[in-house]
């Protein structure tokens, strides 16, 4: 099976547009056709060097970044094209794969299957640090489905929603208050924080216990690799741009967006690799030391087999000479 794909690159970060050049390489021979989501915000927008026909400037907060991906429709979307793959700047896709062959990776027979690492439902995730991002979101808006429409959609993912059971982090974690820097800001990010708890203890006090049902069905899961077919893109983008008004947080609003708007949606229980997530720490200082003095050409080398990308690999700290 063959055919034209888009690879959309999303950059998180404004500050490392730079490193389009060097993505355009690395990937250039195994995806022709490539787009970049290059964020703008006030006294940034990238060089002229870097702009070019294939680099769409959206706008919005990175932890909202699914509705870069519902701004550059417009941009990226072709008729000739038989999915649309997302993934991050600061991740490298395994080396092996290309626009010929990722569909035998990620196990996409059918041309209306999807791809995300991993769904979580919510009510078994309590711990989750988004959770309560779920929990707090108010209801449904045009142009989602019916919550019963939701509900069946979820259903035929194997997806079963479930009313939350009492745990305090629905009341205390999950929102983010942006780091204070003048006297006023650190007067105002406190009562910005008591004002959503106070509004999470209202809904608490007033749901009677064990019986906390979300205000719409929402899943979580991981949102770094993403494939979407071509006959789900427009339904997942408007899905994805309802979700940037309420604020709901990337990692809910994507995979509930794909879980919404496509038939079927393969994940790391589907096929013979993972993706493998490294964050600061020990294990991601021995995969650092793992590749000669941070060298990305050696990790481009010597990549797992069994791996489907890495993430995040921060290209500005690599050595990236050679590559």
């Amino acid at each position: 099976m063959s055919g034209k794909v888009a690879l959309i690159i999303i950059y998180n970060h404004h500050q490392h547009a730079d490193n389009i050049p060097l993505l355009e390489k690395m990937y250039r021979a195994r995806f022709p056709d490539i787009y970049h989501l290059v964020p703008v915000m006030r006294g940034f927008a990238p060089s002229a060097d870097l702009l070019g026909g294939n680099v769409i400037p959206v706008r919005g907060k990175s932890f909202h970044f699914h509705g870069y991906m519902a701004q550059g429709l417009r941009h990226y979307f072709r008729e000739e094209y038989t999915h649309y793959i997302f993934i991050h700047d600061d991740l490298v896709l395994n080396p092996g794969i290309n626009e010929d062959n990722f569909r035998d990776y990620l196990k996409l027979e059918r041309e209306d299957t999807a791809f995300l690492s991993n769904f979580y439902v919510l009510h078994q995730r309590l711990e989750w640090i988004y959770t309560p991002d779920a929990y707090a979101y108010e209801g449904r808006v045009e142009p989602l489905p019916a919550y019963d429409e939701a509900l069946e959609k979820f259903s035929a993912h194997g997806l079963n929603i479930k009313p939350l059971s009492f745990n305090w982090s629905l009341l205390f974690r999950g929102h983010y208050v942006p780091p204070a820097g003048s006297f006023l800001q650190k007067m105002v990010s406190p009562l910005r924080w008591l004002k959503v708890v106070l509004r999470r203890l209202q809904r608490l006090l007033t749901w009677s216990p064990n019986k906390r049902k979300l205000a719409y069905p929402l899943v979580g899961g991981f949102s770094d690799m993403v494939v979407v077919p071509a006959a789900s893109i427009t339904d997942f983008c408007r899905y994805c741009e309802a979700f940037v008004a309420p604020k709901l947080f990337v990692l809910i609003a994507v995979p509930t967006a794909l879980a919404l708007s496509c038939r079927k949606v393969n994940t790391h229980d589907d096929i013979r690799m993972r993706g493998l997530h490294y964050w600061p720490g020990k294990t991601w200082g021995a995969v650092r030391s793992r590749y000669d003095a941070m060298g990305l050409n050696s990790l481009l080398e010597n990549f797992p087999d069994e791996c489907l990308f890495i993430h995040p690999v921060k290209l500005s700290q690599w050595n990236t000479d050679s590559a």
